[in-house]
Order: structure tokens, then C-alpha cells, then sequence
């Protein structure tokens, strides 16, 4: 930050070398001061103002982060509770193929148990059966398994044949409980697919909000880092430019005392050659020695053509008011600074693309000059330079649909909107 005694003592010393110590310039310097004073204030207020910015963008993009951090926390409980359920229907899935396959293996050895039953029936009824009333057995039983039970519970059946007989009714009794193990698997099977199916809708849908957080957050991000940029460009320009207040002060004030000593020694000349008659002028400095003569306060930058002029606009390109000229011409045509004064700024920046900000100060009031969409830079950030100088050349860099220079001229320092003239004036009414 410029220290505002510091240079209030560089203006000081400045005008005082320019204009000597009359009465009449005491209220002009107070003036000088103040507008330079004015336009230090109008610095901090908006780095201040940019600083407010960031720190709300910051806390909104935060809510909206945490948000986010709190919906991934949901997310990851219905994660965890969809594998679960998949995990439960592939267990399922395993118990229910065991099981057919246990089934089939119990209804082989029913089907070969039953041949070897009934071959000993065969054999009964061929050896001894005639007591046995093989009607009332065969014709009153439901199936083969109810004939064998009756069978035994009668006592037909010897005690050598008993266990063969015994075994398959074992081998029946498993198949029917692994038959209603695998209903009842089938059963949980169905449920935990509709379980599955309710939990995959949850996700879905908090997936899609996940997605519509996550696409709102980057557009703010974006938004934000694209702001931020510009806030801090913006900050980085008024500090530079604060420094190129001072190195104009300071250069203006050593082109006052090299005037003045020049006038001096020039005095001294004459007055030696008018000894004799006992002569004495001498001259006073100029402010103007601070400044090279020219046509105007700020002249034309560039040759060609008006393409579009200061002043409202259609908002097609971003912005409903243009703060400077657009002058079309080749890629490589020169551009010449508009007014002596320092460099602020040189470089590639954002929408500018290639440019170059001028800080000029006259007679205590500080101007801005911008250059922008240039194709190749030939002065660098504090550098001094004179009306007409060449600074570089015309090109179509940054957002820039063609090869053209915009021109900008601030009264005070630089300050951009998109929507009014801000502190631009008409370059037109100059040249």
C-alpha cells in the first residue's frame, strides 16, 4: 500500500520544483493531494469490497460442500445396505442350488430304495404271503411310502427287512424338509429381491441428487474461481497501480529538477554574456516538462478502423455497456502509448488477453489507459513511457473475435464494469 505522507511529500517536492513556492500554488498542491488522497481511498474501498466478495462466495460454496458431505454420508448407508441385500440374495441363491441338488440326490435314492423294497415285497409274497391280505395293503394306501408304513406298522414286514424299509422313510422324511427348506428359501428369495429393488430406487434417487448438488456446486465453483480471479487481478492491479502512482510522481519530480538545473545552467549562460549590462532572467520550469508536448491530452493508440464505439451494448458479448473504443486493423499493426506514464501492468490476463495498463498522472489527477487483445507486448510492468511510444502490437488474444485493440481511458484508477461506464470516459472526445 502506497504510505499516503510519502507521497503526499513526492507530490510536494514534485510541484514545488515544477512551479516554485508562490502563494497562488499553495491551494493548487492542497488540491493535487487531495484528488491523489481521494484516489488511494477509492483503492482500499474496493480491495475491501473484493475481499467481502471472496469471503461470501467462500462460506456459500462451504454450504453447499457440506450439503453434499452430508448426502454421500446417506448415499453410503443405502451403498452398504444394497450390497448387504445382494449379499444376502447370493447366499440364497447358494442354499437354494444346494438344496436342489440335495433333492435330487434324495429322490435317486428313494427311486433305488423303492426297486430294492419292492423286489423284497416280491419276494414275501412268493414265500409266505398268503395270510397277508396284499389287497388291503396296496389298494388301501395313498402312495408307495403310506404302503411301506402301513406295512410296517402291521408287522408284515420281517426284522432282517425292516432297516431297508426304515431307511428309506428316513431318506423321505429329508427330502420333504429339504423341499420346504427350498419353498421357504424361494419365499425369502422373492423378499429380498423386493427389498432390493425399494433400496436400488433410494440409491437412484440419491444419486441423481448427489449429481444435481455436485453440477450446482462446480457452476458455483466455477463462478466463484472465475470471480476470484478477476477480484484478485483487480487487487493486483490497484496495488501495482499504486506503485505506479508513486513511479510517476517520482519520475515527474526528476523531469522538474533536470528542468529546473537545465534553466539554471541556461540563466547562468546568459547572464554571463549579459555581464555588462547587468542583466539577470531566469526562466521558471514548466509543468509542462513533466509531460512531451503533443496534439492532445491522450492520443489515438493505433491506426484503423472504428469498430465499435464507447457506450451501451447489446449484451450478446457479456457486457450491455462497452467501456472503450475497438479499433480493427491488421494482426502486428503498432500501438503506441496514448499519454506519458507508467506501466502498471504488461502481460497475459483473462479476457484482456495480451494488454497493457498505463497509469498517468496530470496535474494531480491519476488516468488509466488499458491496451487490450494484443498479439505481442514490448513494455513490462514499471516501466516509463512516453506519449507515442510503441508498446507492443495488435492482435486477438483473450475474448477477442478478431484482430482489433479495445481502448480504455479512466479518470482515476482502473475499474471495470459490464454493466456502465464506471470511471471510463469516451476516448473519442480526446482524438
Amino acid at each position: 500500500m502506497v504510505n499516503l505522507k510519502k507521497l503526499a511529500a513526492t507530490v510536494t517536492l514534485g510541484a514545488l520544483l515544477i512551479s516554485g513556492t508562490t502563494p497562488g500554488y499553495a491551494a493548487s498542491l492542497t488540491d493535487k493531494q487531495k484528488k491523489v488522497q481521494q484516489q488511494q481511498q477509492q483503492n482500499n474501498s474496493a480491495q475491501s469490497k473484493a475481499n467481502a466478495s471472496i469471503q461470501k462466495r467462500e462460506q456459500a460454496i462451504s454450504k453447499e460442500q457440506q450439503a453434499i458431505n452430508k448426502l454421500d454420508a446417506e448415499l453410503q448407508d443405502v451403498i452398504n445396505d444394497v450390497a448387504q441385500k445382494k449379499a444376502e440374495i447370493r447366499a440364497t441363491q447358494q442354499k437354494i442350488a444346494a438344496l436342489q441338488k440335495k433333492i435330487k440326490q434324495y429322490e435317486a435314492k428313494m427311486k433305488a430304495q423303492e426297486e430294492l423294497m419292492k423286489e423284497r415285497m416280491a419276494t414275501m409274497q412268493k414265500n409266505g404271503g398268503g395270510s397277508i391280505d396284499w389287497a388291503e395293503f396296496i389298494f388301501g394306501s395313498k402312495d408307495f411310502g403310506d404302503l411301506l408304513t402301513r406295512m410296517i406298522t402291521a408287522g408284515t414286514i420281517q426284522e432282517n427287512d425292516k432297516q431297508i424299509f426304515e431307511e428309506y422313510q428316513a431318506t423321505k422324511d429329508k427330502l420333504a424338509a429339504a423341499q420346504a427348506e427350498l419353498k421357504a428359501e424361494r419365499d425369502a428369495l422373492v423378499k429380498q429381491k423386493e427389498e432390493l429393488e425399494q433400496r436400488q430406487k433410494a440409491l437412484n434417487k440419491k444419486m441423481k441428487e448427489r449429481a444435481a448438488k455436485i453440477k450446482k456446486l462446480n457452476a458455483e465453483k466455477v463462478k466463484f474461481e472465475s470471480k476470484l480471479m478477476s477480484l484478485r487481478e483487480m487487487e493486483s492491479t490497484l496495488k501495482a497501480q499504486e506503485k505506479a502512482i508513486k513511479a510517476e510522481m517520482e519520475a515527474q519530480r526528476r523531469a522538474a529538477e533536470e528542468a529546473k538545473r537545465a534553466a539554471a545552467a541556461a540563466a547562468a549562460t546568459k547572464k554571463q554574456q549579459s555581464s555588462n549590462s547587468g542583466a539577470l532572467s531566469t526562466p521558471q520550469a514548466s509543468a509542462a516538462a513533466s509531460v512531451p508536448a503533443s496534439g492532445g491530452m491522450f492520443q489515438r493508440p493505433a491506426n484503423g478502423r472504428l469498430s465499435q464505439g464507447w457506450g451501451a451494448a447489446s449484451g450478446a458479448n457479456g457486457y450491455s455497456f462497452h467501456n472503450g473504443l475497438d479499433i480493427a486493423g491488421p494482426v502486428g499493426t503498432p500501438i503506441s502509448a496514448s499519454q506519458t506514464g507508467t506501466v502498471t501492468t504488461a502481460g497475459w490476463g483473462g479476457a484482456y488477453g495480451n494488454h497493457v495498463i498505463i497509469t498517468h498522472v496530470l496535474n494531480g489527477q491519476v488516468w488509466t489507459t488499458v491496451y487490450a487483445h494484443m498479439s505481442s507486448v514490448s513494455v513490462s510492468a514499471g516501466q516509463r513511457v512516453t506519449q507515442g511510444q510503441n508498446i507492443g502490437a495488435m492482435g486477438s488474444t483473450g475474448n477477442s473475435t478478431g484482430s482489433h485493440l479495445h481502448f480504455e481511458i479512466h479518470r482515476g484508477g482502473y475499474s471495470y464494469s459490464s454493466s456502465s461506464a464506471g470511471n471510463t470516459v469516451n476516448p473519442a472526445s480526446f482524438f
